[in-house]
């Protein structure tokens, strides 16, 4: 299920299905919704509806692209699969999709698929200034089409289509997002553009002060609200969660730039029961 995604993401969390899952289990949290207030690939809760471990899913990213991108998928799916089809994996094509992507448009569909199609035929499926892969001249190891592979793009796209109705997609600010959701129903994952990082996916990049609002929102919900944080292990961040949460560090593998081990820190309500050890595999951008 790393691969539930038609998205790309170095570092993404997708490898973090298991460990929800397991969460869920200890917490009997078995008929909450997952949402993701950052969604980005939302590997991890496509992961878990496939699997059939929630009813429902959130996808929520202010990235107007990617929230274009995902709406065109559940929404005008039969859309999505005619352009993959038709369009051409081409330096011109890719330049004509650079141009729609920092356009803005001309249509949410138009730029949904602009912003899919640079994610898989950029270097490491950085969207914003990612350099197609092989470069202009194709003179690469590794060509345009190396990550395009349109039959199983296209069947992933096809199950996006298939549990629409268990798909909710929405384009707000992380924090707004999170305040929209009945908590009660609803168990969190959490993963925003890191404090240290950010991240070159992203068209908005939180300011700092936008971590510490987003952990005085998380406080606010008390212990017994159902969430899962993930960040970059830095004293910025365990400075406003190591009071009152509980932190356990974990290594995850990236693909972007460089491929390297970051340390990471998963965060969560006191009260929530987490596995330990806390395992994981590594993850790739695919």
């Amino acid at each position: 299920m790393r691969t539930a995604s038609p998205l790309r993401y170095p570092g993404g969390k997708a490898s973090l299905a298991g460990v929800l899952s397991e969460i869920r289990d200890l917490n009997e949290l078995g008929e909450h919704a997952v949402a993701e207030p950052f969604a980005g690939g939302a590997g991890a809760s496509l992961s878990l509806l496939y699997r059939g471990q929630t009813p429902k899913i959130h996808i929520n990213d202010l990235d107007p692209a990617i929230h274009s991108f995902w709406h065109s998928a559940v929404h005008e799916s039969e859309s999505l699969l005619n352009m993959l089809d038709e369009r051409p994996v081409s330096v011109d094509e890719w330049k004509r999709q650079r141009a729609t992507y920092r356009a803005g448009g001309p249509s949410r569909l138009e730029l949904g698929f602009a912003a899919f199609y640079l994610n898989r035929s950029n270097r490491s499926g950085i969207i914003k200034d990612g350099g197609v892969i092989g470069g202009l001249d194709q003179s690469g190891p590794w060509k345009i089409s190396a990550r395009f592979n349109r039959p199983k793009l296209r069947e992933r796209l096809q199950r996006i289509a298939e549990h629409g109705e268990q798909i909710c997609v929405t384009g707000l600010d992380g924090i707004e997002f999170i305040g929209t959701l009945d908590q009660a129903s609803t168990m969190f994952f959490i993963d925003p553009p890191y404090c240290g990082k950010g991240s070159r996916l992203y068209l908005n990049v939180p300011l700092p002060d936008y971590h510490e609002r987003l952990a005085a929102q998380l406080r606010g919900m008390g212990d017994g609200a159902f969430w899962v944080l993930t960040y970059d292990d830095c004293p910025e961040v365990r400075e406003l969660y190591e009071e009152w949460a509980n932190l356990q560090s974990f290594s995850l593998r990236y693909t972007a730039s460089e491929r390297r081990q970051g340390e990471e820190v998963l965060i969560t309500p006191k009260a929530l029961r987490t596995p330990l050890p806390l395992s994981l595999a590594a993850a790739a951008a695919v």
